[in-house]
């Protein structure tokens, strides 16, 4: 009598339901301490110990910067490693396996390349001026914080974390909007930030790299992606990186011109209207291969008691 493998018999009744078994998700069924809700605590904890190890360098208040982002990145790494090897029990993790890093160049290409595109419309419509360059601009620590610190820890905290532990509940488009929503609401306490400014990082990276990770189950592609666009948007073409850094900081000095809300103001390119449409056509085109692949994931109360995680 042949026994079949309990990932056969899941990816067969998910078949059945019309939907695909997410690669990233443990088969397991996830109560007690496996619950998204424990696991995202645990996430948490040793996240904020890493936090708490900037304290001895802490002098009048405040630790030198590197101290800060060494502290960010270690602690979304190690934290999502022991999320996933010693709570999940996945090694590797297939959304960060070494044998799918060659998506990291192509998330790196797209990436610079939706940058160019977004910063070229806005010269076209007058919404961006050059005013020369600037050879002399710092490159190496901007891309270090922007392409690496940056990318790294917020594709892990809410790709990795966000959109993977609310996506059994809440289905692939339920994860995609919670997670974006939170991406977006905690770019309100930037500098210069708006609730528009908000609301236009949750429409393009966080429902754009929502719905490419739901795509490709890849956090190599997801942090080319953030990388590029962080790396071109500021250290290269000299727009302000959700306002963090200034306008004219980079190799390329360039300004924002015209009305706040297609130029992106002091808040940057990301907070123009010319991004957010281009963000969306991606996103479309995304979300339409996902639906026709059947690549997503039905919330739980669709599903039966069986399938539930």
């Amino acid at each position: 009598m042949t026994v079949a493998h309990p990932l056969l018999e899941r990816l067969r009744a998910d078949v059945a339901l019309g939907r695909r078994s997410a690669p990233d998700q443990p088969l397991t069924p996830c109560r007690g301490w496996r619950s998204p809700m424990a696991r995202l605590l645990v996430f948490v904890v040793v996240l904020a110990l890493f936090a708490l190890a900037t304290v001895p360098f802490e002098q009048g208040g405040s630790a030198p910067e590197w101290v800060y982002q060494v502290a960010q990145l270690g602690g979304s790494v190690a934290a999502y490693l022991v999320l996933v090897w010693l709570v999940e029990g996945r090694w590797p993790p297939v959304e960060l396996a070494w044998r799918r890093i060659g998506g990291l160049s192509a998330g790196l290409a797209m990436g610079a390349a939706g940058c160019l595109l977004v910063f070229l419309l806005c010269l076209a419509g007058g919404w961006r001026t050059v005013a020369g360059t600037n050879p002399d601009a710092p490159l190496l620590i901007p891309a270090l914080q922007l392409g690496v610190v940056a990318a790294v820890s917020e594709e892990i905290i809410f790709r990795g974390v966000c959109f993977r532990l609310t996506e059994p509940a809440l289905g692939t488009w339920g994860a995609v909007l919670v997670s974006a929503g939170v991406f977006g609401g905690v770019h309100l306490g930037n500098p210069h930030a708006t609730w528009w400014s908000a609301l236009a990082i949750a429409v393009e990276a966080g429902v754009g790299f929502g719905l490419l990770y739901a795509l490709t189950r890849s956090l190599w592609l997801v942090i080319g992606v953030h990388a590029a666009w962080n790396v071109v948007q500021g250290p290269v073409l000299g727009s302000a990186v959700s306002g963090a850094t200034g306008n004219g900081d980079g190799l390329l000095v360039s300004l924002p011109s015209g009305p706040t809300h297609w130029s992106g103001g002091s808040f940057g390119l990301e907070a123009s209207l010319v991004a957010v449409l281009v963000w969306l056509a991606c996103s479309v085109w995304v979300a339409r291969r996902l639906v026709a692949g059947r690549h997503t994931v039905t919330p739980a109360w669709r599903r039966p008691q069986a399938l539930r995680n």
